[in-house]
């Protein structure tokens, strides 16, 4: 196992601990029994939990705006045809805001995760809004040159649309319950928010 695999799998297996006995429940040596390692050999890749914990937001945000980046991009090579703006937005808001909201929803340490979250990760929070945006904007700029929104008639950019979008998405997830519910909103949100550009 390469070191950059090892430290993959050590986020992965902290991952599910935190969401299973929350984080301050958490200590090194569980996360250390969990992979099967010393805990001298842990310490080799993280100084301590709380770096594990934003590696571990790191990850999933990571992997949100891959996600979010391929929705926004798709298209059928064989046949040219793209889903519709509305779909590929509402996909790619569901990929950039969704997983932290389902593992948050899920677990029964949820507030508590979402307090360490915010303790601790708000510049990885922030970076990733701002490459986000920056996708969208890009995306919704070229659909209007396509011709599948106006922002010109609409009177605003494309950045400002993507700010807008995605801190609407952001804010649905308050008082979501679960996952079903902040689909359902994102879904009647980007809706509303696209027939508005058109």
């Amino acid at each position: 196992m390469t070191n950059d695999t090892k430290r993959d799998a050590i986020i992965s297996a902290a991952s599910e601990q935190f969401k299973r006995y929350g984080y301050r429940k958490t200590s090194m040596d569980d996360i250390s029994k969990r992979m099967g390692i010393s805990r001298a050999s842990l310490y080799s890749y993280f100084d301590n939990k709380d770096e594990i914990y934003r590696n571990v937001s790191l990850a999933i945000h990571q992997r949100a705006l891959a996600r979010a980046k391929q929705h926004l991009e798709v298209g059928s090579s064989t046949t040219g045809s793209f889903p519709a703006l509305e779909i590929r937005v509402e996909r790619a808001l569901l990929a950039r805001h969704g997983p932290f909201q389902k593992a948050v929803t899920e677990s029964p340490h949820g507030e508590e995760l979402f307090d360490e979250y915010s303790r601790l990760c708000g510049d990885v929070v922030q970076e990733s809004h701002a490459r986000f945006q920056t996708l969208l904007a890009r995306s919704l700029t070229t659909a209007s040159k396509h011709g599948e929104i106006n922002l010109k008639t609409a009177g605003i950019t494309g950045k400002a649309a993507a700010e807008s979008l995605n801190l609407g998405a952001a804010g649905l997830k308050h008082g979501a319950p679960d996952q079903a519910t902040f689909k359902k909103r994102l879904k009647n949100f980007t809706k509303i928010f696209i027939a508005g550009l058109s």
